[in-house]
Order: structure tokens, then sequence, then C-alpha cells
């Protein structure tokens, strides 16, 4: 294992040793810094190459690949907290953890990848995952209140995956199997099936345009809008309200709650002309 420093002082080019403050270019088992300068780095097509650990500074203002050439690279750990205004990475990476971002809409853009543990802690533009990327394990957005993530709908979530966020936005267009929100806003565009989801607070908007299923739904607290749906239906199994909100009046008439809503507390809004169980 070694450390191998980008500096830039020759081009963008990856593969260009003078780059490299130790005049070598970073092979399998390195541990990799990009924490200075403003130097773009191109395009380059490392996939051979697995890092013990990239990161990306937040004194680093420079742009990293581009949405139709990403720099490919795997890691175990990768650190991101670059302030420039596109950044495409594209790889193995078991352990994501995102300290900041810039402002841009590309500020962090992770395509055909696949992620073991993807943490969101701070960032102030859009984390992007799309183009085939897997998520396998966990995905948390933890006090990154001025950051939104965009899980796109060619994502593929683990059988076992766990969604948990508490702060910022984040917009999920493909269902993940367990969904638990402590705050901030989670946006859902989904089809297929959501195990379970668990809200002890923030708002949940249910807003599918095709069928899908929530298995469990409990509310502890927040709000549940599915008044945006356009979905010709959608289906909630088991429901229990402890406190908080559930608001389904999309004047569409198509949620289907198959099993009695359990309300120990809180509100619930229906449609007009509804009848719902609750017990």
């Amino acid at each position: 294992m070694a450390t191998r420093t980008w500096d830039g002082s020759v081009d963008g080019d990856w593969a260009t040793a003078g780059n490299w403050v130790e005049n070598v270019i970073p092979v399998s088992g390195d541990e990799v810094y990009i924490v200075s300068g403003a130097v773009d780095i191109d395009a380059s097509d490392q996939s051979a190459v697995d890092l013990d650990l990239l990161v990306v500074g937040s004194q680093y203002t420079g742009s990293i690949g581009t949405a139709a050439s990403p720099l490919q690279i795997g890691a175990t750990v990768f650190d991101f907290a670059g302030m420039g205004s596109v950044n495409h990475f594209s790889g193995a990476l078991d352990t994501v953890t995102v300290q900041n971002t810039g402002t841009s809409a590309t500020a962090l853009w992770l395509s055909e990848s696949t992620i073991d543990t993807l943490r969101i802690l701070g960032g102030n533009g859009t984390i992007t995952i799309d183009d085939g990327s897997t998520l396998t394990s966990k995905v948390e957005q933890i006090g990154a209140t001025a950051c939104t993530t965009d899980i796109d709908s060619d994502t593929t979530f683990g059988g076992s995956c766990e969604l948990v966020i508490d702060d910022g936005v984040l917009e999920l267009n493909k269902a993940c199997p367990t969904i638990t929100t402590f705050g901030g806003s989670l946006k859902v565009t989904v089809d297929g099936t959501v195990t379970t989801l668990n809200m002890y607070d923030g708002l949940v908007r249910w807003t599918p345009s095709e069928d899908c299923t929530i298995t469990t739904l409990t509310v502890y607290g927040g709000k549940f809008d599915s008044s945006e749906s356009t979905a010709p239906s959608f289906t909630v199994t088991n429901t229990t309200l402890f406190d908080g909100i559930i608001d389904e009046r999309s004047g569409l008439l198509n949620a289907t709650w198959t099993n009695s809503v359990v309300m120990e507390g809180g509100q619930v809004y229906y449609d007009i002309n509804r009848k719902v169980a609750i017990f």
C-alpha cells in the first residue's frame, strides 16, 4: 500500500505520472488523495484498479470526469467532499461517505456503480445514483440539510437494503425494501414493493404513477402524503398510525388499504365517499 497525492502539475490525465506528487500512477491497494487545487481530472478507465482509499477533499475545486465519460475506478472506502461543479464516478465502491459537495445539479454523480453502504452526511447540491447502479446494504442521509439525493429508477436495491433519512431531500424512484424516516423530505415515485416503511418524523410524499405496494406502514410521527399520487392504484397491506398524519386525498380513490387501519392517535384524511375500516 502506498499514498498517492494528485497535484495536476502536467495536465488533467490521471494516467500521467507527473500529475502525482510521488510521480507514480496509483495502482490497486493504494490510498489516493485529491485534496487541493482546481485542475480538472479527465475521464479515465481505471476499472482494473481497486484502491484501499479514495479521498476527494473540500479544498479541491476542480471537476472529475463527465456524464458521458466518468472516472472508472474501484475503492474500498470513498470519502467525498469536493467542491467542483461536475464529478462523475463509476466503479465498485464498498463504502461511500459524502461530507460535502458543491451547489450544482451535478455535484456528485455515481453511475454503473456497485455500492455496499452509502452515507450522505452533508452537501449543498445534488447527488445522483443512476445508470444501472446497485445499492446493496444501506443508504443513510443524516444531517444533510441542504442536500438533494436522487436515486433513479434504473438503480437496483439489494434484497435486505435499508434506507434511512433524517434531513434534506431524497427522491426515490425505485422501491427499497426497508425505509425509515426521522425527518427530512422523502419523495417516492416507484413501482414494485416497499416491504417496511417506518415513519418517526418528516414528510413522505408518496407519488407513484404506476401500481405499487407497501406491505407494512407504521407512522409514529410526521406525514404520509399520497395526495399527489397519479397511479391507477396502490396498495398498503398493514397500516398502524400512532401519531402524525396520513393524507390520501388525491381525488382518484386509488389507495387500497387491505387490512383495517389500526389508529392509536394522529389524523387520517381520506377522499370523499371512501369507506375505510379503522380500529
